[in-house]
């Protein structure tokens, strides 16, 4: 009888030990994990409410370079995007359906491809049936999504007829109320 006894309590002392060093091993991903999601929240994405846009070159699918000037007086969203990121990939159909909704707010609905050439941006619309005009800037060559601030994808910012912007940031999981309450202030 007392080597059950001793055996069940070795048994739970085992398993005791396992549960701590189990809560340890929690401890310390949450605690990196926290510390990798407080690196993101300090990134600065997205230019200032009320800042003037600053000048950019990027370039159409047909090989015209564009700047802001293509742009004055008129309210603009650009949609940074990137062929290599699934959230942009998954919004594609979703921004497709919204551009009814910037014109009919007054706003012309642009993407941003900030990786990679026009070839490929090409083969990227042509596989994802993308209706919305595009802009090729890769950030590796151009400054456009840097100086816009926009630091990961899909980003946006929103422009007035002015070239001031109206708001810019990462996507939210509400990120189609987000954009129409933006165009409303357009």
């Amino acid at each position: 009888m007392p080597s059950i006894l001793v055996t069940n309590l070795v048994l739970l002392w085992i398993v005791v030990l396992l549960n701590l060093l189990l809560t340890i091993a929690l401890i310390r991903r949450f605690n990196r994990i926290s510390t990798q999601l407080s690196a993101f929240s300090d990134m600065d994405i997205g230019l200032e409410k009320g800042s003037l846009a600053p000048d950019f070159q990027a370039e159409t699918l047909t090989g015209e370079t564009v700047t802001l000037a293509d742009y004055a007086r008129k309210a603009v969203s650009f949609i940074f995007i990137s062929p290599h990121c699934s959230p942009c990939l998954e919004k594609i159909p979703k921004l497709n359906a919204l551009a009814a909704k910037a014109e009919h707010a007054g706003v012309e609905l642009l993407l941003v491809n900030t990786d990679g050439d026009k070839a490929e941006t090409a083969a990227f619309v042509a596989k994802h049936n993308v209706v919305l005009p595009i802009l090729v800037a890769p950030s590796e060559s151009n400054s456009f999504a840097r100086d816009y601030k926009a630091d990961a994808t899909p980003s946006y910012c929103i422009l007035n007829q002015d070239s001031y912007v109206e708001a810019a940031g990462v996507f939210e999981p509400n990120w189609e109320e987000q954009l129409a309450r933006a165009w409303a202030t357009v």
